[in-house]
């Protein structure tokens, strides 16, 4: 009874030994996670003319198209200017009218008409050009996007270049992270991720759109040159991208945290004891 327990015994420990020595050479991943930050494209809307504000068309948060109006500034003024202009054409086609018909009966010199017609072009290209300046009073989106910050209210006034509100552009959205180069090797160009969010359920997939070395910069520089190396830094960009089983990307804010998990895969070479 002893020796049938015993040899049952043997049996195991011979199974369980071949068992670890077999699985001994198997992958182990290694985790290595980096915090990194969103990023968006953002475009100031501005205005080519300085004037006042008399109306605002978005709010923070809302989704603009291109072309669609963001606001619209004083055009009291140039209106009247337009008036005028309009009324001078008015005349001026009438007596162009009659200088030619007494032209035509040589009544009066070339020179004439070619005053009337001169005055004529000069008005049309002014009211032209006033008309672009009372286009210009209304300013447009460039580009599809979200309206991110309201810079300025009714009433305010507008200088050329200040913004009326930031617009950030959801297809411009991406994270950027800081990876030590020994980490390099696990990240290659249009390679995807899953980054995650200290929001458990917003998890983003990204795609790796750059990577870039940062200038003169080390995370670690040696004191002496035996045995130690600098250890650099790169720059690595990647674009959040919409797919069916990730977090949409309109959720994520510039300024968000995001963590990257890269997995080290470290083979352990443990060989069996052939000798049992």
């Amino acid at each position: 009874m002893k020796t049938k327990v015993f040899q049952i015994v043997t049996l195991s420990l011979i199974i369980i030994i071949i068992f670890s020595c077999t699985n001994s050479d198997k992958k182990e991943m290694t985790e290595h996670q980096f915090m990194g930050y969103v990023e968006n494209t953002q475009v100031n809307i501005t205005g080519r003319l300085p004037g006042k504000i008399t109306a605002i068309y978005v709010d923070e948060g809302d989704t603009v198209k291109q072309g669609e109006k963001i606001a619209q500034l004083d055009t009291r003024e140039l209106d009247a200017n337009m008036a005028a202009l309009n009324f001078q054409l008015k005349n001026i086609i009438l007596n162009k009218s009659r200088i030619e018909h007494l032209f035509q009966a040589g009544a009066l010199p070339q020179q004439k008409v070619d005053e009337i017609e001169t005055s004529y072009e000069v008005l049309r290209s002014n009211i032209l050009a006033l008309k672009t300046k009372i286009e210009d009073m209304v300013i447009t989106s460039p580009i599809d996007g979200i309206v991110n910050v309201k810079v300025l209210e009714i009433g305010q006034m507008l200088s050329p270049g200040m913004a009326v509100v930031i617009i950030t552009d959801p297809d411009g959205t991406w994270a950027r992270f800081s990876i030590p180069e020994k980490y390099m090797n696990l990240i290659k160009l249009g390679q995807q991720f899953e980054i995650t969010s200290n929001t458990p359920e917003l998890i983003y997939s990204a795609k790796v759109i750059q990577t870039l070395p940062f200038a003169e910069f080390a995370t670690h520089t040696p004191t002496t040159l035996r045995d130690e190396r600098d250890i650099r830094t790169f720059d690595v960009k990647m674009k959040l991208i919409d797919t069916p089983h990730h977090t949409s990307i309109n959720t994520s804010k510039p300024g968000m945290c995001v963590y990257l998990t890269l997995k080290d895969p470290i083979i352990e070479n443990l060989k069996p004891n052939k000798k049992l």
